[in-house]
């Protein structure tokens, strides 16, 4: 975890505001990057004085809605099929994404608000 953190600080240190957009965003995507890291690396920085707390705090937030809206897009658009065509290969089977597809038109506004919390 040493190696990550200082991997990040030193990324960050280099890219700075466009460094934290883009982990952050990534990080929402899929990529196994902790956001708690990231914004700790932030935090030392604007201690230090490289970054300005604000445009910090509109680069992380405009990352993260960026992040999002890539995860919901992709799974919309793409999602389903690939599922369909490669499902198999992780045991996913047709009747479990129709369960699914099923609970989450029942309770998915519930999920949402839950997994928020």
């Amino acid at each position: 975890m040493e190696m990550l953190s200082a991997e990040i600080l030193n990324w960050l240190t280099h890219y700075g505001y466009l460094g934290i957009f883009g982990l952050l965003m990534l990080e929402i995507v899929g990529v196994p990057i902790p956001d708690e890291l990231i914004l700790t690396c932030a935090g030392y920085l604007i201690f230090k004085g490289y970054l300005s707390p604000g445009v910090t705090a509109a680069s992380a937030f405009t990352g993260s809605v960026c992040g999002i809206t890539v995860s919901y897009a992709l799974g919309r658009f793409i999602g389903t099929p690939i599922i369909n065509r490669y499902g198999y290969l992780v045991n996913i089977k047709h009747e479990m994404l129709d369960r699914l597809t099923a609970w989450y038109e029942r309770f998915g506004k519930w999920g949402l608000i839950l997994g928020i919390l």
